[in-house]
C-alpha cells in the first residue's frame, strides 16, 4: 500500500459564490512499439507485436481506468495508425469525444508520443515538441472546459510527455533531455499546473535526472513531486524493498523477442506533479492516495503479473496489461475546482502576504496586511503534511511584519498557512535551502 502523502488546499468560502468540482483520471501508458513493425533493435513484427490484439486489450484497460487523459510512448510514427487508434479503442460504441493532438517527429524516430483527451473536459490550446534525444519530448498545454470558461475562468493544465534513453549506461544522457524540457517549463510555466510523465527509463530515485526533476534544478522554484512520497525514494532496480513502485517487465519469460522479460523489477513509468498541482494553488489539485500502477500487487516482484493470484484488478484486465505491453500504466486523479459565480463586492478573506527571501535558509520575514485585531498563526507544513513548525502572536489592524526562524529546518519545500479566528487564510510555499 502507498504511504500516505497529504497536501493542502484551502478553500475559501465566500457569500454569493458557488464553485464545481470534477475529478480527472489522467494515464500514463508505454504501448510497446505499437504500430510500429520496422522497430529496429527490438524485434517486433506483425506475428509477435500484433496491433489488432493489442487494441482488444487497450479497449479493456481503459474500460477498467477510464481516463480522461491518455497519454502513451512507443507509437508508431504514422498518422494513420493515430487515427485508426481512436476509431477502434476510444472513439467507439457511440462515443465521438476524444481527440488527439498533431504528430511532430523532429527527432525522426519510428516510435513517438501522444496524447489523447476528452474534448468535453479538455481542450488543447498549444503544442510543442522539444528536440530531444533521441525522442522529441513533448508539451501540450490543455484547458478545462468549465461552466466559468466563458466568464474567463480558464484554468490550465500542462503535460510534458518523455521518454528518456534506456540503458544503465545513458544517465548523462536522460539528465541531458531533462535539463532540456525543465529549462523549457521554466521559461514558458513556471508557476502553471505542470505534469511530467513518461517512460524514464531510471534504475534509482539517485539517478542525475530525477535529482534535477525533485531537488536541484537550478531555479529552485520550479521543483516536481512524486505522488508516493519519500517511501519511494531509493534503488528500484532490482530491489524487492520497492516491488509495489515497479512498472517493468510484466513477465518473467515468454516465447517473444519483441518484449523485456525478467518480471517485474523496475519503476521506469511514473507521473510528476508541480507544486501547484500538489498543494492546490490554480484550481488543480492532486487527489491524496490516487496514484498506482495499475495491475502491480507488490507481490510479483521477479514475477509474471498474472503468476498465482493477483488481486490488484479485475482478472481480465491484468491478463491484457500481461499481453498488451512488457509496461504498467500508472495513473492518477486530479480534483479540478472551478468558481461559477462571484459577487465581486465582497472582499476576498486573504493577507496579501509576501515571503522574503524565498528560498531561505535561517529566516525568513512575512510582510503581510492584517484586516482584525487578534492573534494570527503562522504554520509550517513538509510535504509529509507533518507541522514542523506554529506561532502564534498578537497584532494590530494594518501592514504588519514577521520573522520566523527556520534554522532548524531540513532542506526542501514547505508550505506556510496563515490564519487567525475569523477564518483568514492564506497559503504560501516555502523553499529552504
Amino acid at each position: 500500500m502507498l504511504r500516505k502523502t497529504i497536501f493542502f488546499i484551502v478553500a475559501f468560502f465566500v457569500s454569493y459564490t458557488i464553485f464545481a468540482q470534477d475529478t480527472i483520471t489522467v494515464m500514463q501508458y508505454n504501448l510497446l512499439e505499437y504500430g510500429n513493425y520496422n522497430s529496429g533493435w527490438a524485434s517486433c513484427f506483425e506475428t509477435n507485436n500484433n496491433t489488432q490484439q493489442k487494441d482488444e486489450d487497450i479497449r479493456t484497460i481503459l474500460k477498467y481506468v477510464k481516463p480522461d487523459i491518455f497519454t502513451v510512448n512507443e507509437f508508431g510514427a504514422s498518422d494513420a495508425i493515430c487515427n485508426d487508434f481512436l476509431r477502434h479503442n476510444l472513439n467507439t460504441n457511440g462515443v465521438n469525444y476524444w481527440q488527439v493532438d498533431n504528430r511532430l517527429n523532429y527527432a525522426g524516430s519510428n516510435i513517438i508520443n501522444h496524447i489523447f483527451y476528452n474534448s468535453n473536459k479538455f481542450g488543447l490550446k498549444k503544442r510543442v515538441a522539444l528536440r530531444t534525444d533521441p525522442r522529441d519530448s513533448d508539451v501540450y498545454e490543455l484547458y478545462c472546459k468549465t461552466a466559468s470558461l466563458a466568464a474567463g475562468d480558464t484554468i490550465k493544465l500542462v503535460c510534458v510527455v518523455v521518454h528518456l534513453k534506456a540503458g544503465m549506461n545513458y544517465e548523462s544522457s536522460r539528465r541531458a533531455q531533462l535539463q532540456t524540457v525543465m529549462d523549457y517549463i521554466y521559461q514558458h510555466y513556471p508557476s502553471d499546473n505542470v505534469l511530467i510523465m513518461g517512460d524514464f527509463n531510471m534504475y534509482s530515485s539517485s539517478e542525475s535526472g530525477y535529482q534535477l526533476l525533485t531537488s536541484t534544478y537550478s531555479h529552485s522554484d520550479i521543483c516536481f513531486f512524486d505522488p508516493v512520497g519519500s517511501s519511494g525514494v531509493g534503488p528500484w532496480n532490482e530491489n524487492a524493498n520497492y516491488a509495489q513502485y515497479h512498472t517493468q517487465a510484466t513477465a518473467s519469460w515468454i516465447d517473444n523477442d519483441c518484449r523485456s522479460t525478467g518480471g517485474m523489477d523496475d519503476r521506469f513509468d511514473f507521473i510528476l506533479m508541480a507544486d501547484e498541482i500538489a498543494f492546490g494553488y490554480h484550481n488543480i489539485r492532486y487527489v491524496r492516495d490516487s496514484y498506482k500502477a495499475v495491475g502491480n500487487d507488490g507481490r510479483h516482484f521477479n514475477q509474471s503479473i498474472n503468476q498465482g493470484t493477483n488481486n490488484s484488478a479485475p482478472r481480465d484486465v491484468i491478463e491484457a496489461i500481461f499481453d498488451c505491453s512488457d509496461h504498467l500504466p500508472v495513473t492518477m486523479k486530479l480534483a479540478v475546482t472551478a468558481k461559477l459565480d462571484v459577487n465581486e463586492n465582497v472582499l476576498t478573506p486573504e493577507y496579501n502576504a509576501s515571503i522574503a527571501p524565498n528560498p531561505a535558509s535561517d529566516a525568513f520575514n512575512i510582510c503581510f496586511f492584517n484586516r482584525f485585531d487578534g492573534t494570527v498563526n503562522f504554520d509550517i507544513y513538509n510535504i509529509q503534511g507533518q507541522l514542523v513548525e506554529r506561532q502564534s502572536v498578537g497584532f494590530s489592524r494594518g501592514n504588519q511584519l514577521h520573522q520566523m526562524d527556520i534554522s532548524h529546518l531540513a532542506k526542501g519545500f514547505y508550505v506556510l498557512q496563515i490564519s487567525n479566528e475569523n477564518r483568514q487564510t492564506e497559503t504560501l510555499k516555502l523553499i529552504v535551502k
